[in-house]
C-alpha cells in the first residue's frame, strides 16, 4: 500500500520578505525587527505589524531555510531572545525580491512600496527598478483604457478607477525615475 505525501512548499509573503530584508541588513531577534518596523517612519508608512506576526513571520522563514539561528541574547526582562541572520539561501531571496517588479498594480501599495524603502535602506538606486515596472504598469494601464472604451455602467466606472489609479502610480514611477 503506497502513501500519498502533501509536501507544501514555502512562499513567502510581503512581510516575510520585508523581515528577512532587515535580518539580511544586520541579524537581529524579534523584538528588535519589531522595534525597527514601527519605530522607523519609512517602514511604518509601508505597513502597520503587530509583534505576534513578527515572530510568525520568523517561524516561517526559519523553517523556510531562509533564516537561521545565530545565538541567543539575554532579554530586557530576563528571558532569553534567539537572534537571527539570512542563511545563503535567504540572501539570494532577498535580493531576487528586491529587484523584482509586482505583476499587479494591487501590489504596489504595500510590496512595491516595502521594495523601493528597502532599496533606499540599502543605499540601492530605485531608477532601474521604477522603469521596469512603469513598463509593467503601461501595459495593463492600455488595457483598462480599452476597458474603458469597451464597457458601460458599473463596469466602466470600475475600468475608469482602475485606469487612473495606474496611470497614478505611472507618473509616480516616472518621477522616481527623474529624483
Amino acid at each position: 500500500m503506497s502513501r500519498l505525501v502533501t509536501v507544501r512548499l514555502y512562499s513567502p509573503s510581503v512581510l516575510d520578505h520585508l523581515v528577512l530584508a532587515l535580518l539580511d541588513e544586520q541579524p537581529a531577534h524579534g523584538f528588535a525587527i519589531a522595534k525597527l518596523l514601527s519605530s522607523d517612519d519609512s517602514l511604518a508608512a509601508v505597513m502597520h505589524v503587530r509583534r505576534p506576526l513578527v515572530y510568525r513571520s520568523l517561524n516561517a522563514l526559519n523553517d523556510g531555510g531562509l533564516i537561521r539561528a545565530s545565538k541567543t541574547e539575554a532579554g530586557d526582562q530576563g528571558s532569553e531572545r534567539t537572534v537571527y541572520r539570512t542563511t545563503a539561501r535567504g540572501t539570494r531571496e532577498v535580493s531576487s525580491w528586491l529587484d523584482s517588479v509586482v505583476s499587479h498594480p494591487r501590489d504596489a501599495r504595500i510590496e512595491l512600496l516595502a521594495k523601493f524603502v528597502c532599496r533606499s535602506r540599502r543605499g540601492l538606486s530605485n531608477v532601474d527598478l521604477a522603469q521596469r515596472q512603469r513598463s509593467v504598469f503601461e501595459e495593463i494601464a492600455r488595457d483598462f483604457d480599452d476597458d474603458v472604451a469597451t464597457t458601460t455602467g458599473a463596469a466602466r466606472l470600475v475600468a475608469m478607477w482602475r485606469h487612473e489609479s495606474v496611470t497614478s502610480m505611472i507618473t509616480l514611477l516616472d518621477r522616481i525615475e527623474r529624483d
